[in-house]
């Protein structure tokens, strides 16, 4: 398939993956709700029902984080697939978006977390000593975060360095959209900055604004399939949001 008609198929299916995004009537009751039974029943049903379709309503919080982490790589994967090959690798790398929080926090010699320890991504990092864990990270999918790990550099900034090295156009406008989808990232990447309930709200809908606007202008560009992940990415950093916090505190919570 030639690269135009991959695009145009490309765009077919991110403008109906677009058309059935939750609204803000279905954000507003589900995080509203604490009772991770009902969350889920609220959440089968629609565009995300795909995320839950695993998830029972006695599933440990580190498990329902690690599904949802799987879920979201698979959603990457299908979507970069629909594009041509040279966009696949900068689509698939926003995959790791949901590791970068607990890889800067080894990275500055955090403990690590016990989910951390029993996690396949994560193990062989997380018990390492402080001084091994930059060799131990070149030996993991995110090898090319470990120079910046051992100069004790940000890894969210690392991970964005890299998202950038990876855009391969030249055109100006696209280029320019992409840096508006950078920036979005930005507004709510985990280990970036830390949030307060209310200011990650904000975060989010000035991501899902910019976001929004870069899909519609760039529509027919591969930029349109990135606008479309970023804004996937903020559907499921809501939607784990909403999960968890039931989990962890809602009504019906594992002793």
């Amino acid at each position: 398939m030639r690269n135009s008609s991959r695009i145009a198929y490309a765009q077919a299916r991110v403008q109906a993956r677009f058309s059935v995004r939750p609204s803000e009537s279905f954000w507003r009751e589900l995080e509203a709700g604490r009772e991770l039974t009902h969350l889920i029943e609220i959440v089968r049903p629609g565009a995300l029902g795909a995320a839950v379709g695993s998830i029972s309503p006695t599933i440990d919080g580190h498990t329902l984080d690690a599904r949802l982490r799987d879920r979201w790589a698979g959603i990457c994967a299908e979507i970069a697939g629909w594009y041509p090959p040279s966009w696949q690798p900068a689509m698939r790398w926003l995959a790791w978006l949901p590791w970068v929080a607990a890889l800067e926090w080894l990275s500055r010699d955090g403990p690590a977390q016990e989910w951390m320890t029993s996690d396949p991504m994560l193990a062989d990092l997380a018990t390492a000593g402080a001084d091994m864990r930059g060799d131990k990270l070149r030996e993991s999918p995110f090898a090319v975060l470990a120079e910046a790990m051992t100069a004790g550099d940000n890894l969210a900034e690392a991970w964005h360095r890299h998202w950038r090295s990876l855009w391969p156009t030249r055109d100006a406008r696209q280029l320019a959209g992409l840096a508006r989808l950078d920036d979005a990232i930005a507004r709510f990447l985990p280990g970036q900055a830390e949030h307060d309930a209310a200011s990650f709200d904000v975060s989010v809908d000035q991501a899902e604004a910019s976001a929004t606007r870069c899909f519609r202008r760039l529509g027919g560009t591969p930029v349109a399939g990135m606008a479309m992940l970023v804004l996937l990415a903020l559907d499921h950093a809501r939607l784990r949001a909403a999960l968890v916090v039931a989990r962890w505190f809602g009504t019906s919570r594992t002793p």
